[in-house]
């Protein structure tokens, strides 16, 4: 299943706000010196189906755009591809020296949609405060994200980056006001993206994360998003029938491989 056009503008779109965007034949390496630790800003990225593409060229354009930004710490080889049907030589040759390879559902949500109503859950959205990224700060650690270097330069991206480029950060709170429960939205190039969706262990269970993604959705139609997407672990099917039941619809597979740098 091909991956809908909107997903790759938003996507391209996304990496315009990182320092540098080296376009190439079949894609584009992304690198951005003040992030080193975080695959995303420093990585590449196909989007064309190449069927013959190696991973020595792949290396030829992003090690030389690495030390250009001095990306001093990058440790990780990234690639994303959105053509994996196309590119499974490049994704096989990494795997077999031992990248790890992983995939990413896309879930699109479909345009006649209606807005999911409002419910019984008290969502709000949340000002630039510390209780905003004091809970952005914990959602990383349920990600999975460490170790602490790059969680500082994350929540760097987040705070310096992707909110000057109106990410908008929901959440349902606990009687502190710290939230419980929380998720993001990014509307960029008339595409909305729903991220960073996250509940606290012990809040699981009470629709928090329905009420939160349900909010989002509604504000991205409010921002005139024509499109609403999102990714997630295709095989976390609790996950994927949320996101069903709000609507959205299995729309294609993103691969990535991770691995060392490869000897410069």
């Amino acid at each position: 299943m091909p991956i809908p056009a909107h997903v790759l503008r938003f996507w391209r779109s996304l990496d315009e706000l990182f320092a540098n965007v080296r376009p190439m034949p079949w894609g584009a390496v992304v690198t951005d010196g003040r992030f080193p630790r975080i695959w995303d800003a420093n990585y590449a990225r196909i989007d064309e189906p190449v069927e013959d593409l190696t991973a020595a060229e792949v290396a030829a354009a992003l090690l030389p755009a690495l030390r250009a930004v001095g990306a001093v710490g990058a440790d990780a080889f990234h690639v994303v591809t959105f053509h994996p049907e196309a590119t499974t030589g490049l994704l096989a040759e990494l795997s077999s020296r031992g990248d790890r390879l992983t995939w990413d559902l896309v879930m699109d949500l479909d345009p006649s949609t209606r807005p999911p109503a409002e419910t019984a859950v008290a969502v709000r959205e949340h000002p630039d405060d510390d209780h905003l990224w004091g809970a952005v700060g914990s959602s990383f650690a349920l990600f999975g994200i460490e170790p602490e270097e790059a969680v500082a330069q994350l929540q760097t991206i987040e705070r310096d980056v992707l909110a000057p480029g109106g990410k908008r950060w929901f959440g349902v709170d606990d009687e502190r006001g710290r939230p419980m429960s929380l998720g993001a939205l990014l509307v960029l190039d008339g595409v909305g993206y729903v991220d960073n969706v996250a509940t606290e262990p012990q809040a699981r269970g009470r629709g928090y994360a329905t009420a939160v993604t349900a909010r989002i959705v509604r504000e991205a139609r409010r921002a005139g998003a024509a499109h609403v997407w999102l990714l997630v672990d295709p095989d976390d099917e609790l996950v994927v029938r949320l996101y069903e039941r709000l609507g959205f619809r299995r729309a294609g597979m993103l691969g990535s491989t991770r691995g060392p740098l490869p000897e410069r």
